[in-house]
């Protein structure tokens, strides 16, 4: 897996700006042109530049894979419309705003937040087509900042206890790691953005997370 750091709108949590799947990426509208192409190029996918909820903040209103995307239900019909042209499939999640904060996907498996509610659970299960574990991750509600995860492998919040890591495994199926990013923050998702073919991270990420987060993620 080919690793990078990268700032996003001149942020290191570069998660929370972009969502990230195995076919097709969002990013902000204000995103320079020759970045675009460098991260289409990096992850081997396609690039939608898009605001939601009048917002660059993608990767906190949207999770998805590559089934799909989940959206808060502060995204408008009108950013949601500008997307299915694009030939995406969108569901807006009633009662939650911040989805990308309690969700995380790969093509099969998820974790989400206690604060989904069993329908709404069962609603992202299908529409994504997943499987979803519930989960607090190191005593967080927000399971989506805490993991981040591939079709290969996932990273997750370092101070999750042992057995919460060990469960995740046996749940995805996976190998994975616990790691930080950007200099000792524990919340994966603001600072890491991935796919089974390449990773960014935050600028202040050291070389021993780096290395961390690509043995996680590449399921070493």
């Amino acid at each position: 897996m080919e690793i990078v750091k990268r700032s996003l709108l001149g942020s290191p949590h570069i998660g929370v700006f972009c969502c990230i799947t195995e076919k097709i990426g969002l990013l902000p509208h204000c995103t320079s042109p020759k970045e675009t192409k460098g991260l289409a190029d990096l992850f081997g996918i396609e690039i939608i530049e898009t605001k939601l909820a009048q917002s660059p903040l993608l990767g906190i209103v949207a999770s998805g894979n590559s089934h799909g995307f989940i959206v808060g239900e502060i995204v408008s019909d009108k950013e949601i419309d500008n997307l299915k042209s694009f030939g995406l499939r969108i569901k807006k999640l009633a009662g939650i705003s911040a989805i990308g904060n309690l969700l995380e996907a790969n093509d099969s498996k998820g974790i989400c937040s206690p604060a989904i509610n069993s329908k709404a659970k069962i609603l992202i299960e299908k529409f994504l087509k997943i499987e979803l574990k519930t989960s607090r991750i190191a005593g967080s509600d927000l399971a989506g900042s805490c993991v981040v995860a591939t079709n290969k492998g996932f990273a997750m919040n370092a101070n999750a206890p042992e057995k919460e890591f060990e469960d995740t495994k046996k749940f995805f199926k996976l190998e994975g790691s616990l790691s930080t990013a950007n200099y000792g923050d524990a919340f994966l998702g603001n600072c890491v953005a991935a796919n089974s073919r390449a990773a960014i991270v935050g600028l202040n990420t050291t070389g021993i997370e780096m290395m961390k987060i690509d043995e996680g993620l590449s399921g070493e």
